[in-house]
């Protein structure tokens, strides 16, 4: 974790260093085309899309390159936090060297230059070029061969393992389940038969029931659920035929609206109102 902190923070100095090394390029190029002030400030706004560009590489370089996603195992070299550090500070490393070469050939202004070039150079040789090789090398290695199949065979045992878990466990709720619902089965057929009875009673004023049509499905609902409270409304309904199954149902989903998740059909609850 320490680690990480200390790349990320050396990240952001190399990220600023490796900009402005892409935008002096750029512009010391146009510069030594000897374009007049006025063109290489126009076309160098127009290199702003290239600096750009260059430092979304280099965030995926670091950040969602191989680098980061090599295991130590399986990529002793370049998985260790050594080339870690390395990786992140080849570009100041690069410009380093560069700079001092041209600072003892040609001067302190084209040192300057000399830190630029060597910046953007070292990086992208040794990020586009040196490490993919290297991490493919070691890929090809036995030993790396066997630890990654190792690695994805145990992957996939937790999946496998996850997966029989989670089907272990429905499978369990399931069958709690139709305990429960078959354990309620008597007292739902008692109380398809009140219900049954009551609509009945009740036919011509159905709001003489709503108390004890809601008391009933409160009951069965708190004791299995909306599916044992479904399982109750299909096995009232079935008992009638017709208009006055379709009258009583109606009649059922205003007494029971409300309870639990239970909402009436608004066509229903119309013509029962």
């Amino acid at each position: 974790m320490n680690n990480d902190r200390q790349l990320r923070k050396l990240h952001t100095a190399v990220t600023a260093q490796f900009t402005a090394s892409a935008a002096l390029i750029i512009f010391w190029s146009l510069y030594e085309a000897h374009l007049d002030w006025w063109a290489v400030f126009s076309i160098s706004a127009h290199g702003i899309v290239i600096v750009f560009l260059g430092v979304l590489i280099y965030g995926f370089a670091v950040f969602r390159g191989a680098v980061g996603e090599r295991i130590e195992a399986e990529h002793p070299l370049s998985g260790s936090v050594y080339y870690r550090f390395f990786y992140v500070l080849v570009p100041i490393l690069g410009g380093i060297a560069v700079g001092s070469d041209y600072l003892l050939g040609a001067g302190p202004l084209e040192a300057v230059r000399g830190i630029a070039l060597g910046t953007v150079l070292s990086a992208y040789v040794v990020w586009l070029f040196v490490d993919p090789a290297l991490g493919m090398i070691e890929s090809a290695l036995p030993e790396s061969r066997r630890l990654r199949a190792e690695r994805l065979a145990a992957q996939r045992a937790k999946r496998e393992a996850l997966r029989t878990t989670k089907k272990r466990l429905l499978d369990e709720i399931r069958a709690k389940h139709r305990e429960v619902l078959d354990g309620l089965r008597e007292l739902i057929e008692e109380r398809e038969r009140e219900l049954a009875e009551l609509l009945a009673a009740t036919d011509s004023n159905p709001a003489e029931g709503a108390n004890r049509g809601a008391l009933v499905a409160l009951e069965i609902w708190q004791a299995g659920g909306m599916a044992s409270l479904r399982e109750l409304y299909t096995g009232v309904v079935e008992r009638f035929e017709g208009d006055r199954r379709r009258w009583y149902a109606a009649v059922l989903d205003y007494w029971w609206d409300g309870v639990g998740d239970w909402k009436r059909r608004e066509h229903d609850a119309a013509s029962a109102a």
